[in-house]
């Protein structure tokens, strides 16, 4: 299960997730970590994510422009991520972004990328990607690390 933020108005828009610049760039780690297949078209990945039997959901539902939800907000945002993952149960959680682990962890989060240590919803294990600015070779590390998980999820 991939977690978000919230959706942006070019996302809504669109009728899908993650269609801004930093989403396009999501989409397009997905297919580099081989999660997607490589012609997924980005402007409907959500649906190929579906269709591959991952989930993505958002800590909030409301839209804004840019990441301006507090850490209130964020935080109301949890028990019902908590409950999608009672419900789904799925293999592991995946925050997009820092802000949503560290909400959902309830502390801040050191790690870059990867296992955040002593966190897990539901007792599914969870792991944050690496940052939208992350230097390419955290970033290709990074990715190596969520193709060895959705390979391990993949044969569960």
């Amino acid at each position: 299960l991939f977690v978000g933020l919230n959706p942006s108005p070019v996302s809504v828009a669109a009728g899908h997730y993650h269609q801004g610049t930093l989403g396009r760039r999501f989409w397009g780690r997905l297919v580099e970590a081989t999660i997607l297949p490589a012609d997924t078209e980005l402007a409907t990945a959500d649906d190929a994510l579906a269709a591959a039997g991952h989930g993505i959901t958002d800590l909030l539902k409301e839209p804004s422009p840019r990441d301006e939800a507090s850490a209130d907000e964020l935080r109301a945002g949890v028990a019902p991520l908590f409950q999608r993952v009672a419900l789904w149960r799925p293999g592991a959680v995946v925050f997009i972004y820092k802000r949503a682990a560290e909400a959902a962890a309830g502390r801040p989060v050191r790690e870059p990328w990867g296992r955040i240590d002593g966190v897990a919803l539901g007792g599914r294990s969870c792991f944050l990607m690496p940052g939208p600015y992350a230097p390419r070779e955290e970033v290709d590390e990074g990715l190596n690390f969520l193709r060895n998980l959705g390979e391990a999820v993949r044969r569960r």
